[in-house]
């Protein structure tokens, strides 16, 4: 009689749910230091431990937030439509795989109609977080592409960034601030948010903006897409301007880095993109990357986080000068 243990290859499996779910928990844990994700930038920890140590503007951003993302939450089941296994299938395995390559919940997922090239992440500690795409983004980018925009979406979630950066979208994203201006808060509340406390909310969301690149990175595991999805940012994914020279467009960067017209960043929410692709370019150097993607090819010499961390803060910053790009 031959024996069933040979002929059926399935018996070396280990099927017991409580052992899958030890190994998991383990591999994800591996991934955090004391309790953050290990590829979060270290600007974005620090800044964003400065704001929680400030109570009122965690307690300010708690209070704006909690009265705007329910309404818009209700209004994108009219106005958008969401995602399922059964309504944009790719969209939804897309979302489905980095939030199981990151560990988090699935994320709802909204589709609207823009010509907007855009994405955001609205979250709260006590509402569910929402992804919304717009038609335009979606149409521009590939499968690849889409992946590193939706890992970058989940990324905001992963980190627990959670208040601060529904604020900073609500009162920067132009579709947001409609919904946003369109609902009753007392004035004393936005007046709070939109004096100083704005621009360090601004200094904290473009470092929290590189850490979700990373994770974008992570999610679609091509770093060629992920640094031309940043670029097609600029050029809105137009057909006849998808040759773009990267080497050329990061040297743009530099004739400017020594003027004062750099300091236009300052109330911008994203770092420009030449910024956000030249960290892409470090992390993709990091080991901390490969240990998420050990399939990666490794091109160059692999840098530690701290190495990596230390020349992003050299550029990220919008003082900035003389930064010099890591030419591949």
């Amino acid at each position: 009689m031959q024996n069933s243990s040979l002929s059926n290859p399935t018996t070396a499996i280990n099927l017991n749910f409580g052992d899958y779910l030890a190994i998991r928990e383990g591999e994800l844990s591996s991934h955090l230091v004391n309790g953050i994700p290990d590829y979060a930038f270290s600007l974005d920890q620090k800044l964003r431990q400065q704001l929680a140590s400030i109570g009122s503007v965690r307690a300010i951003a708690k209070s704006l937030v909690a009265m705007t993302i329910p309404y818009y939450k209700q209004l994108q089941q009219i106005e958008g439509i969401a995602v399922s296994p059964h309504q944009y299938p790719e969209i939804y395995a897309i979302g489905e795989d980095c939030a199981r390559k990151l560990g988090i919940g699935i994320p709802q997922i909204f589709v609207i109609y823009s010509p907007s090239f855009d994405a955001w992440t609205l979250a709260t500690d006590e509402v569910s977080p929402m992804i919304v795409l717009s038609s335009s983004i979606i149409g521009a980018l590939d499968l690849t592409e889409l992946k590193f925009v939706i890992g970058h979406e989940c990324g905001h979630i992963h980190n627990l960034h959670g208040a601060y950066n529904t604020i900073v979208e609500l009162m920067t994203n132009e579709l947001c601030e409609t919904i946003w201006n369109s609902i009753p808060t007392p004035g004393g509340l936005k007046f709070a948010i939109q004096g100083g406390i704005m621009l360090f909310l601004m200094r904290w969301k473009r470092c929290a903006e590189v850490t979700c690149d990373r994770s974008g990175l992570i999610c679609c595991g091509n770093v060629t897409a992920a640094q031309m999805a940043l670029a097609k940012l600029v050029t809105g994914g137009v057909e006849r301007l998808q040759g773009i020279n990267l080497e050329e467009y990061l040297k743009q960067i530099q004739t400017v880095q020594s003027t004062p017209v750099r300091l236009v960043e300052l109330t911008q929410s994203h770092p420009i993109i030449p910024k956000r692709i030249e960290a892409i370019r470090l992390f993709a150097d990091c080991d901390v990357l490969h240990s998420w993607c050990p399939d990666l090819p490794v091109t160059t010499t692999i840098r530690s986080k701290q190495e990596v961390d230390g020349l992003c803060e050299q550029f990220i910053s919008v003082l900035a000068q003389n930064y010099q790009s890591q030419e591949k």
